[in-house]
């Protein structure tokens, strides 16, 4: 698996530069600021991966007050085609 935990406490950054920083991965995040719609805006980085089970797994273990999960990628791929 090629994944990155943090060790310690990371850097308060903005959600959109981790996503920026980890493009097609996903990431899991502290929330520690919103916005005014309340979406997140700031967090701090706990792990990134291509692999969402693993993130998912990371997610399970971690205790921290307010947590997201993020795909930093395209929600469909380019080409394929969605049924609704």
């Amino acid at each position: 698996m090629m994944y990155q935990e943090r060790q310690g406490r990371g850097e308060i950054e903005s959600v959109s530069g981790m996503m920026g920083r980890y493009p097609d991965q996903w990431i899991f995040f502290e929330v520690v600021e919103r916005d005014e719609s309340e979406y997140p805006s700031k967090g701090i980085l706990i792990a990134h991966s291509p692999d969402r089970d693993e993130i998912h797994r990371i997610a399970i273990r971690t205790q921290v007050p307010e947590a997201a999960i993020f795909f930093t990628g395209e929600p469909v791929p380019e080409g394929a085609i969605v049924l609704l």
